[in-house]
């Protein structure tokens, strides 16, 4: 069994690296029963890879899977006890061992919502028990050429994994069938930018109500960029979501100009309008924002600039950016300046008060892409 310092130190490994599986590996995974698909297909974040847990049994990693030969240091190998044994070829050395979460049953093509759409286009499972869905797969910045260069969300559309937008009576039918396999304590929720004042606030209002009526236990996190009129902050959390993410994605200014062209022109002062506005609205310990690692950012500015937004009461859900099919080349998160990282976070988050153990609903709690959970842990 593995110590919290271990786990830290494997689940940011992980993250930065993926792992590499052998494709003479995959049959004998298949007879098993255990379906594995290599890299990221899509998506508007950091996911797009199988949730594994450590050894220690509670912390969650979200692993690209990789068949590349520049992605041959940690090697995926056998299936022992219903445990993957890993090794690292790099050090000659075992790295630990990993559980696969499996995949839930309604993911199968027989399991359609009443209009005739098959589940797995309208939510995923993230992780054990998170259920996720991007409810409009669009997004202002990509039909302006203006879009984040680490996102993929009309990729998914493309690949035709999705729909265009989802309605209340899908995703209720969903967690339903999601409740049913224990696979949907809360719900992640997330949409393309609109071009309208709402951003597309509205759309979530409409859909929140919805849930909510059919499933008023289900706590739910929702994602947005920063709005000018704040009024929206407070008709999303009237609306039932239960956490909001409010995500800046990149911190230094110079490169938010290269990497998010179209939302640099939001300023970050009115990320922090927002921010303080949603701490009053939803309360302490519910507003996140996604911060993205591996773009050549100064580890000591970064660090600086995290200790501002913790400062402030919000929670900083840091990932490495993980590449996508399609997309410019991203460079690689560094393994060892994303430990320091998260140690330096998880000292700050205790500094300031700030606890994502606390958090009801979304990408805090379920965990799987960000390892800033285990680093506050091992703060103490």
């Amino acid at each position: 069994m593995i110590n919290q310092e271990t786990a830290l130190s494997q689940k940011t490994e992980l993250l930065c690296k993926g792992l590499y599986l052998d494709n003479s590996l995959i049959p004998q995974y298949k007879e098993q029963g255990i379906n594995i698909d290599f890299g990221r297909k899509g998506g508007a974040g950091p996911s797009g890879g199988r949730y594994f847990l450590l050894e220690e049994g509670s912390s969650l990693v979200n692993v690209a899977l990789w068949n590349t030969p520049n992605n041959r240091e940690l090697f995926l190998k056998d299936y022992k006890n219903g445990y993957f044994e890993v090794f690292n070829e790099k050090n000659k050395e075992s790295f630990g061992r990993l559980k696969l979460i499996q995949n839930p049953r309604f993911y199968s093509p027989n399991f359609k919502t009443s209009d005739g759409i098959p589940m797995k286009k309208i939510a995923l499972v993230h992780g054990i028990d998170c259920l996720a869905s991007t409810i409009y797969q669009k997004c202002v910045y990509w039909g302006c050429g203006e879009a984040c260069t680490f996102c993929g969300i009309e990729v998914s559309l493309q690949n035709d994994a999705t729909i265009l937008e989802k309605n209340a009576k899908q995703m209720s039918e969903v967690i339903t069938m999601a409740k049913k396999e224990g696979r949907c304590s809360h719900m992640t929720l997330t949409s393309g930018t609109d071009e309208t004042v709402d951003k597309g606030a509205n759309r979530y209002v409409k859909l929140l109500k919805g849930v909510k009526s059919d499933h008023p236990d289900i706590p739910i996190h929702v994602q947005i960029e920063a709005l000018e009129d704040l009024i929206y902050i407070n008709k999303l959390k009237e609306a039932g979501a239960d956490t909001i993410g409010i995500h800046i994605e990149v911190l230094d200014n110079t490169l938010r100009k290269e990497i998010t062209p179209g939302k640099f022109s939001i300023s970050y002062n009115l990320f922090e309008k927002n921010w303080k506005h949603a701490i009053d609205t939803f309360g302490k310990n519910q507003v996140s924002s996604y911060v993205l690692t591996g773009f050549g950012e100064s580890k000591g500015e970064f660090i600086k600039d995290i200790e501002k937004v913790i400062s402030l009461g919000v929670i900083p859900y840091i990932t490495p950016v993980r590449p996508i099919p399609g997309k410019r080349y991203l460079p690689n998160t560094n393994f060892e300046d994303l430990l320091d990282i998260y140690k330096d976070s998880g000292k700050l988050m205790r500094v300031y008060g700030v606890n994502p153990l606390e958090n009801k609903a979304g990408c805090v709690r379920c965990g799987g892409c960000s390892a800033i959970k285990e680093a506050y842990i091992e703060a103490k």
